[in-house]
């Protein structure tokens, strides 16, 4: 057997330390094995024990040098010995050129070899060895198969394996044990095959009394793990019940593998069942048990629950780890509730727990959605204090928080102290920095930090190309944007239309229209056939700007070049028309699509029923939805609340009441939208009862009342005079934790200044500096006029101080 010169002299290298004088062969054997034996023999005392025992070996010393080569074999992570499995297939080669006379292998000496020559990756000697114990004649065990059995699974040849327990173990005169089968076992379920291992399974307990090889726990452990990871969990369960009448009692790794199971499949009272008959059969949870059940009460939005599985593993005496408290942070801070998870974080360090880099990285990025930006800068200097370094992913939600704020400066000094860290910036931090760079007009900065990637080796990506030509494009640098669509080409990236379809897609929204069209054309004249996604989104984008010409002669355009309009095409424009107020446009398009047997949704209708409505076209709209009755559409809330909300602004309230009333026996699901919608028009029309029962009838239907629904009915309520039941109705809305916006103060200030009302907006004006809203132009016009008018002079002194100027003001 081939070894490398540099392992065997790592053999003989190894410091003598424990050699004082000559020992006879047998007293080093003896040595050997009472060391052996009592677990004090460390590989480079073996190592050296080795180097005295072969020159004076005989053979009955085949034990000890067994013994070290054990020794050796075992340790793989030694300080003084690396890689422990190919320095025993180097003693094993000196041993074997020293002889079969002096010194010959056993039975258990090849098995160490196997195994090592296994470890290497070297399947190849392995079965060459067990060639060589066969050629001796040697009978073989079931331990010798073991290792040339895992390394067939671990290298997906589970088939082989398979032929080797079934056919091949058996002509040898081998019976497989158990761990054999497991092997087996383990191996179909890694490459997914849990119903052959199940098949296998099943073998075993039907041939378990001939054979005397039943299932043990880990059997049934790992093939109801290998359903739960391929989401059977109705035959994971049932294999575990199964397991329970054959008597084979579950250990905690069967438990925890079917709990975790029924979490991940968010069946969590069954999981709590199964976590009670652990606890009724004797058998002690351990910190994965809890941490998948409140891994589970998480991925639920059951935050309660999952506190409450955190106390109850406090309380049978297992402490939380690390992984358990950055499952509790990782939701409250994708819920927005930073807060609660830095308490957690407190209560973490406080019971003696590290908090590692996944936990900052957590609450970082939880900061930073919810724009904490000086809470996050604070942990970032806990996390240095702490002693754990940032990486790549850390930094990058910091340039990503301050790039949200377009805070550019700060951006970069966060990149900078990145590189000062000795870390090297990736592509994602190049690109997030570039982006920013382009989107806030700094178009050389971002190209000039494009070509510092370039020289540091990192290439960019197609999200790079992107930025950087949606800066150009917003610049209005066309011919760099076109030779940067070559430079991409000649990277060996080939843009297509959904390339452009990026840059497009978001100047349109910013109402840049002309660089949308620019683009467009760029793309056109690189070769890249534009497709239906680029049309409709050019043709949104002029609609919106109120540009019909342009959007009709586009969707010609598209007309000519062969592409069919769609539904998202047709509907863009009806939209565009009924916005622009062209309804008999909208209407003459929206027959085309019927002709066409485009089959118009929910959404295209809609747009049409509003459209109708605004116009005061009532018969037509009502007509409309007869035929989308008629159609078979099934119709959700938003149609049934334009419905309510055009009948209400044409003044068919009574009609509208009818229909909402209808809306309880129907199998549609109301949303406060439509109670809004109906108590709005109810208080219009003087019917403040029929109103306020409503309103009290969205708790009753298990709704909340939203920030509008009580703008809504305070408006309404100061306009007709019930001034008292306004502000009550305001009081109740922060008691229930509604709290009110810019726009609701600004208009409840509006209308009390409207009634002449001065001192009862005092403390509406007080929230609003409180909250540090500010006041709107149509509201402080208002109360300028007011005061103009001199004869409110009086009431200005029950405004808060800041408004008191306003006495002294000479407004003529």
């Amino acid at each position: 057997m081939a070894v490398t010169r540099g392992l065997s002299a790592a053999a003989k290298d190894v410091p003598r330390r424990v050699r004082t004088a000559r020992c006879s062969c047998s007293e080093l054997e003896r040595v050997i094995g009472e060391r052996y034996r009592s677990g004090s023999l460390g590989p480079e005392d073996a190592l050296h024990l080795f180097d005295e025992l072969l020159p004076q070996a005989r053979p009955a010393s085949v034990h000890a040098i067994t013994q070290i080569l054990n020794v050796v074999a075992r340790d793989t992570a030694s300080s003084s010995v690396r890689d422990g499995a190919a320095v025993v297939v180097s003693l094993f080669n000196r041993m074997s050129r020293a002889g079969a006379k002096k010194v010959a292998p056993d039975t258990c000496t090849y098995n160490i070899i196997i195994g090592c020559c296994c470890r290497m990756g070297r399947l190849d000697l392995g079965f060459a060895t067990f060639g060589q114990i066969l050629k001796k004649g040697w009978r073989v065990s079931a331990i010798t198969f073991t290792h040339l059995l895992r390394a067939l699974c671990a290298d997906k040849r589970t088939s082989d394996a398979m032929d080797i327990v079934l056919r091949r173990m058996p002509e040898l005169g081998c019976t497989p044990n158990v761990f054999s089968y497991n092997i087996l076992i383990k191996g179909l379920c890694d490459e997914n095959k849990s119903q052959e291992a199940l098949a296998l399974l099943q073998m075993m307990v039907d041939d378990g009394g001939k054979e005397n090889c039943p299932p043990d726990v880990v059997s049934y452990t790992t093939v109801i793990d290998g359903f739960f990871k391929e989401g059977e969990v109705g035959k994971a369960y049932s294999l575990f019940e199964e397991m329970l009448d054959h008597g084979i009692s579950p250990d905690v790794v069967t438990y925890n593998s079917v709990i975790d199971g029924l979490c991940k499949a968010e069946a969590m009272d069954r999981a709590e069942e199964v976590l009670q008959l652990m606890l009724d059969k004797g058998v002690n949870p351990n910190s994965r048990t809890y941490t998948s059940l409140i891994h589970g009460y998480c991925s639920l939005g059951k935050i309660k629950e999952a506190i409450r599985m955190l106390n109850e593993m406090s309380r049978v005496g297992l402490d939380p780890d690390v992984v358990t408290f950055n499952l509790l942070m990782d939701y409250l801070c994708k819920n927005g509730r930073c807060t609660e998870a830095r308490k957690i974080y407190d209560s973490m360090v406080q019971k003696g727990q590290k908090p590692n880099i996944i936990t900052y990285s957590t609450l970082l990025h939880g900061y930073a959605t919810e724009g904490a930006l000086v809470d996050m800068h604070d942990l970032l200097d806990l996390m240095f204090r702490d002693g754990i370094a940032p990486n790549h992913h850390v930094f990058n939600i910091l340039i990503c928080a301050y790039a949200k704020h377009q805070m550019v400066d700060q951006a970069m000094l966060i990149f900078e102290k990145m590189c000062q860290q000795g870390l090297k910036p990736d592509v994602v931090n190049y690109r997030t920095v570039i982006d920013l760079l382009c989107k806030t007009g700094r178009v050389d900065d971002a190209m000039s930090l494009f070509n510092q990637a370039i020289n540091e080796g990192v290439t960019p990506n197609i999200v790079v190309f992107t930025s950087l030509m949606y800066g150009m494009c917003t610049c209005g640098r066309w011919e760099k944007a076109e030779e940067l669509a070559l430079e991409i080409v000649d990277r060996g990236i080939h843009p297509n239309a959904a390339f452009f379809n990026t840059i497009i897609s978001n100047l349109c929204p910013e109402g840049r229209v002309m660089e949308a069209q620019h683009t467009f054309d760029l793309m056109v004249r690189l070769g890249v056939k534009p497709d239906v996604v680029s049309y409709n989104t050019l043709i949104d984008g002029y609609c919106v700007d109120g540009k019909m010409k342009e959007a009709n002669q586009l969707l010609a355009s598209m007309v000519s070049t062969g592409l069919e309009p769609d539904t998202v095409t047709y509907g863009t424009m009806i939209n565009g028309y009924c916005k622009n107020g062209r309804i008999d446009d909208a209407l003459a398009l929206f027959r085309e699509v019927m002709r066409k047997d485009l089959r118009p949704g929910a959404i295209m209708y809609n747009i049409i029923l509003q459209g109708l409505f605004q116009t005061g076209r009532t018969v037509a709209a009502k007509e409309l939805y007869l035929s989308m009755m008629d159609s078979g559409l099934h119709l959700e809330i938003d149609t049934y609340n334009i419905i309510l909300g055009g009948l209400c602004e044409n003044r068919c309230l009574d009609e509208a009441l009818r229909m909402f009333q209808g809306l309880f026996s129907k199998d549609i699901q109301i949303n406060v939208v439509t109670f809004n919608i109906m108590i709005n028009s109810l208080l219009k029309g003087g019917r403040k009862i029929d109103a306020m029962d409503l309103f009290a009838a969205i708790s009753a239907s298990g709704l909340v009342p939203d920030l509008v629904t009580y703008s809504i009915m305070m408006v309404n309520l100061i306009e007709k005079g019930f001034l008292e039941e306004s502000e009550n109705l305001f009081l109740a809305m922060e008691k229930s934790g509604c709290a009110p916006n810019s726009r609701m103060l600004n208009a409840v200030v509006r209308k009390l200044l409207q009634r002449g009302q001065i001192s009862r907006a005092g403390p509406y004006l007080s929230k609003i500096d409180e909250m540090k809203f500010s006041l709107e132009a149509s509201t402080v016009s208002l109360l300028v006029s007011l005061v103009s008018k001199g004869e409110y002079q009086e009431h200005l002194k029950s405004l808060p101080e800041k408004y008191h100027f306003l006495m002294e003001t000479n407004f003529g």
